[in-house]
């Protein structure tokens, strides 16, 4: 993975590109809305469940595929 600056993430987002990232187990969806004005969607929530049947134990909160 690699590291970005604040100037970098922000260059990114503006460019109109959307960023997926990871924190505390649950996926989530950045994306820019409007002059500065961003939005972070949950994409998926961590299931505790060891025995969890969905790939890497993630369950979609959304029902169409981003």
């Amino acid at each position: 993975m690699e590291n970005y600056t604040f100037e970098e993430f922000e260059q990114i987002l503006n460019d109109g590109y959307q960023i997926y990232f990871t924190y505390m187990k649950n996926r989530y969806l950045l994306f820019k809305t409007a002059e500065n004005c961003y939005t972070k969607k949950l994409i998926s929530v961590r299931s505790k469940k060891s025995t969890c049947k969905n790939v890497n134990g993630y369950e979609k909160i959304f029902k169409r595929d981003l």
